[in-house]
């Protein structure tokens, strides 16, 4: 099995455990109706689906640079206690090293927007019982 495989898996599983502790919180064993089961199966699908999604979302943002600035200036000024300062002189040292690499992300909103559709899924028989 690849490499790449095993971050949608763990992504995979993490949601599954978010899905299933939402779901045991909820209580769906005492549902009454099938009405109540989707309504918490709904809920269980979502909320790990949005969560995932915007980690994706927030590591596109990083890697584009939105926090570089912030980053930067934090990581200057907290140089200024410690024994050895950042190894970086200018913003255009720090951005031009961070840029070189970059986190990969594209799992993370599959997974999210997986989980959001079988949300989706379970929101139409909520509606359909």
């Amino acid at each position: 099995m690849s490499k790449g495989w095993i971050k949608y898996l763990v992504t995979i599983s993490l949601g599954a455990v978010v899905s299933l502790i939402i779901v045991l919180a909820k209580n769906i064993f005492s549902a009454s109706t099938v009405k109540e089961i989707f309504h918490i199966l709904t809920d269980a699908f979502f909320v790990p689906g949005v969560v995932i999604t915007g980690f994706g979302f927030l590591i596109l943002a990083t890697n584009g640079g939105t926090f570089d600035m912030l980053t930067y200036g934090l990581m200057r000024f907290f140089g200024m206690f410690t024994k050895n300062p950042t190894k970086y002189k200018t913003f255009y040292d720090y951005t031009s090293a961070k840029h070189e690499t970059s986190r990969s992300f594209w799992y993370l909103v599959i997974v999210g927007i997986g989980y959001i559709f079988l949300s989706l899924l379970m929101l139409y028989f909520y509606y359909k019982y």
